[in-house]
């Protein structure tokens, strides 16, 4: 059943990043394509709007923040009630030992106002989490994120 169990976290983990590995909205498919409705006739602002956004994606992108953003309504959803197989998926993303995901998923859920006081910011949310890991004492010993 353990298997089963992990089996379903990694493939929720996978699904998720795939779907925003990117981390932000975009067609990245073709670079040169463009977002604007005149593609890429746009010379120099298309170049620079697309340099910017390959830095700003290999900079600050990683599969940690693309599960948080892809999954961000499930994950502020089950914050709420203080269970849920996205609560497990992130305790293991973020390195916590299995024997302390209920204390990991009751910490966010007592802290849900500070994590979700802006909206969908998930960068704001990944800081409040790993502040909220810190602050605790077990969580602290038993979460190690790689």
């Amino acid at each position: 059943m353990q298997i089963i169990y992990r089996t379903f976290l990694v493939f929720i983990f996978i699904s998720a990043t795939s779907a925003a590995s990117a981390c932000h909205e975009g067609d990245f498919e073709s670079v040169y394509k463009g977002h604007h409705k005149w593609g890429k006739n746009a010379g120099i602002f298309q170049f620079t709007e697309n340099s910017t956004i390959s830095v700003s994606t290999s900079i600050s992108c990683d599969l940690y923040t693309a599960f948080l953003d892809s999954e961000y309504n499930l994950i502020q959803e089950q914050v709420a009630y203080g269970h849920g197989p996205h609560l497990d998926a992130l305790a293991m993303i973020t390195g916590c030992n299995p024997k302390v995901r209920s204390e990991f998923s009751q910490t966010l859920r007592s802290n849900y106002a500070n994590l979700f006081r802006e909206r969908k910011n998930v960068h704001e949310l990944k800081n409040g989490i790993e502040k909220l890991i810190k602050s605790n004492n077990v969580l602290k010993a038993s979460c190690i994120r790689t």
